[in-house]
């Protein structure tokens, strides 16, 4: 396995126009707000933080999401502007604790700490045969 050690400290920072795939979609009329869904702006950051680790990974490793915990502060709609940034606060054996934030201008939306843990690729292509009865 990689030496992921060098990850410590490291961070990310990307400006994201919100899209339709981040629309909250589970009740029709409140659909019609336009407003940003949890899940969707969670998975602007875990996906900024796969784009930081995966550079420091072997061919065959991948970083998969195990954990999570969320806080969406205040509603956003799509279309709007925002900053999603991730950094790495600790690396314990295959596991990476990061903090991701999101921002619109000086307002936080929503704030993440989770963990990525690096597997290899081999694994994941086996379970499917492996658990098939």
């Amino acid at each position: 396995m990689t030496n992921l050690e060098q990850l410590r400290g490291k961070s990310k920072t990307v400006d994201v126009v919100i899209d339709e795939s981040c629309r909250w979609d589970e009740d029709h009329e409140m659909s019609l707000l336009s407003l940003a869904s949890t899940s969707g702006l969670s998975a602007l950051v875990f996906h900024t933080a796969y784009e930081l680790i995966q550079p420091f990974l072997g061919k065959e490793e991948i970083s998969v999401l195990v954990e999570a915990n969320i806080r969406h502060i205040t509603p956003v709609h799509i279309a709007q502007r925002l900053a999603v940034g991730v950094k790495v606060i600790d690396v314990v054996n295959n596991k990476i604790k990061l903090r991701g934030v999101i921002m619109k201008g000086e307002t936080k939306v929503l704030e993440v700490e989770f963990v990525r843990a690096v597997i290899s690729k081999n694994y994941l292509r086996r379970i499917p045969i492996e658990k098939t009865p």
